[in-house]
């Protein structure tokens, strides 16, 4: 009988639910922001994906949208959410808050660069969407020696979730549109010491609508 593999951890990552109408249309980026109704909607889905599911370890960034969802989740199991900062969206600088049209307005030709450029333009006074994975990266590799052997459950903006992705999986930065996950989405990657490998991609799109 081959020995139990441990040498790995499950990460059920997921991207924070859809937000409330308030939110919608507007540069949200490491700021905070209310769930809307579909949006907590996703999160009793959530809760019965996950019922019959192992998880040791919830982490969330440290703002509602991700923080709220996170904590049904780890009251379900018996846990505490642990927040962090670095899991936050990028920086959006001195567009954050404000609608995007105001910003396209004003600042079209930017905006423009800003997505042709996907991951390494900045807004006025913000952060590179590589900053940001990296910032990820760095609470990665300061939790992943606790994780070992165990399942976690990640909450965090979708941007964040696809990039921290393809960084485990080697690709590069530019492609992780190729993994950007809907609001609310659910991807699960096993992490081990040689590298990652996806198990599943966006579990809801196999969970039927109530």
């Amino acid at each position: 009988m081959l020995p139990e593999v441990t040498d790995f951890c499950r990460l059920l990552l997921c991207r924070h639910p859809e937000l409330s109408s308030e939110a919608q249309g507007r540069v949200i980026g490491a700021g905070a922001a209310a769930l809307g109704r579909r949006g907590q909607d996703t999160v009793l889905r959530w809760l019965r994906v996950c019922a019959p599911m192992r998880i040791d370890a919830v982490f969330a960034a440290d703002v509602p949208q991700c923080a709220d969802p996170a904590a049904a989740i780890a009251a379900q199991k018996g846990l505490e959410v642990a927040t962090d900062e670095r899991l936050r969206d990028q920086d959006m600088g001195s567009w954050q808050g404000r609608t995007w049209d105001e910003v396209v307005s004003e600042d079209g030709d930017r905006v423009r660069e800003f997505f042709s450029e996907l991951g390494e333009r900045t807004a006025p006074g913000g952060e590179s969407l590589g900053e940001a994975v990296e910032r990820m990266l760095s609470w990665w590799h300061a939790i992943a020696p606790l994780l070992v052997g165990k399942t976690a459950l990640v909450v965090a903006p979708g941007g964040l979730v696809a990039g921290y992705a393809a960084a485990m999986l080697g690709m590069r930065l530019s492609r992780s549109l190729s993994l950007s996950l809907p609001h609310g989405g659910v991807g699960v990657i096993d992490v081990f010491a040689n590298g990652a490998r996806i198990s599943a991609w966006n579990l809801l799109a196999l969970d039927p609508a109530p």
